[in-house]
């Protein structure tokens, strides 16, 4: 019974579905907590960011380090790939010094396109593990939706001038750009993919090929790109967005290296240690580690350099964030990352849940 079932309906969970559904899909809860710190129990902007920054911006940027520029494996296979890797800190730094404004415009909409590419990199991995091929317009809808959702209700607000960000930087929009037309546009373009979205999956369910864990993180991402953009601190808001992509992030590292692991693809003794089951604090208390380093950073340049405290801060966060954002950009391409064949672990995982199902 269970054999035949396992047959016909393929396990494309990437993990399994509890794991998914906790770390990758239900973390989106914790896009809240900004939101309660700040609206319930007034907790200023600038804790909150501290908060959030130490406890998993941080953690999840530096986990981007480990299975990438400290794997000589991936130096040598991708060299091409790193040289801008030592051009943007310096770019960033030179920034910070002569415009922050501009810094932080950049910061922000590449960080907006970052976060929903990885969205679309777990969709398209369950895509992956699906036998049933999908068409180029059913995948276009996909990424429509997830690229439009989280602009709907923030351009009118961009193009108004109400965001700011840093304290008192509002994000530069060249004057040609800002037509009241376009958040009509925006929104219009938005609601034609939701109803070409809702159509094609009722039809997928219809054909009985419906791709559930596919089809439950782009809703869960739909509603959350939709609710943040509405809260009038924009700061907090996406400080809850980042939050749930940070967390989602290290989950994913981890289980990208804990595949790499099991296929003996680490050979950096430090990140070898703390990848594969039963190491997830240690993978997670090393990247705590690493922050706190970044942290010291910031502290020498402040104190001993002579930096403010924003072009400290900002050419050493920034520096190492659009880095992992630009080596991310090709990462989220490579789905044998995550999608290979199982262990014999996760068929048994995936044996015991189809029997208790």
């Amino acid at each position: 019974m269970t054999t035949a079932v396992a047959a016909t309906q393929p396990n494309l969970w990437l993990r399994n579905r509890r794991w998914d559904l906790t770390f990758l899909i239900g973390s989106a809860v914790l896009a809240s907590v900004p939101l309660t710190l700040f609206y319930v129990f007034n907790v200023s902007t600038t804790a909150i960011n501290f908060l959030v920054a130490g406890l998993v911006g941080g953690p999840h940027l530096y986990a981007t380090y480990g299975y990438t520029v400290l794997e000589p494996s991936f130096r040598k296979r991708y060299r091409w790939l790193l040289l801008p890797c030592i051009i943007i800190p310096f770019a960033v730094g030179w920034l910070a010094l002569k415009n922050i404004t501009l810094l932080l415009t950049i910061f922000f909409f590449w960080a907006s396109v970052h976060v929903l590419h990885q969205i679309a990199y777990i969709t398209d991995a369950y895509r992956h593990k699906d036998p049933r091929p999908r068409s180029f317009w059913n995948r276009a809808i996909d990424y429509g939706l997830i690229f439009t959702g989280l602009y709907v209700f923030a351009t009118p607000k961009l193009l108004r001038g109400e965001f700011v960000v840093g304290g008192d930087h509002p994000l530069l929009v060249p004057e040609f750009a800002r037509q009241e037309w376009i958040g009509f546009a925006v929104g219009a373009v938005f609601l034609t993919l939701l109803v070409l979205y809702v159509a094609k999956t009722i039809r997928e369910h219809r054909e009985g090929r419906l791709n559930i864990p596919s089809v439950a993180l782009v809703s869960v991402t739909t509603v959350v790109s939709l609710v943040i953009p509405t809260f009038s601190n924009l700061d907090v808001a996406f400080q809850g967005y980042n939050t749930w992509h940070s967390f989602q992030y290290l989950a994913l590292v981890w289980y990208i290296n804990t595949l790499r692991k099991e296929h003996g693809e680490i050979t950096n003794r430090v990140v070898g240690a703390v990848s594969g089951e039963g190491k997830g604090w240690a993978f997670y208390g090393l990247n705590i580690l690493l922050t706190g380093a970044a942290f010291a950073l910031i502290m020498v340049l402040y104190h001993l350099v002579g930096l403010s405290w924003p072009q400290a801060y900002y050419s050493v966060v920034l520096g190492s964030l659009l880095v992992h954002y630009y080596i991310d950009h090709y990462v989220f391409t490579l789905f044998g990352a995550v999608v290979r064949e199982p262990s014999a672990g996760e068929l048994a995982d995936e044996s015991l849940e189809l029997a208790t199902t």
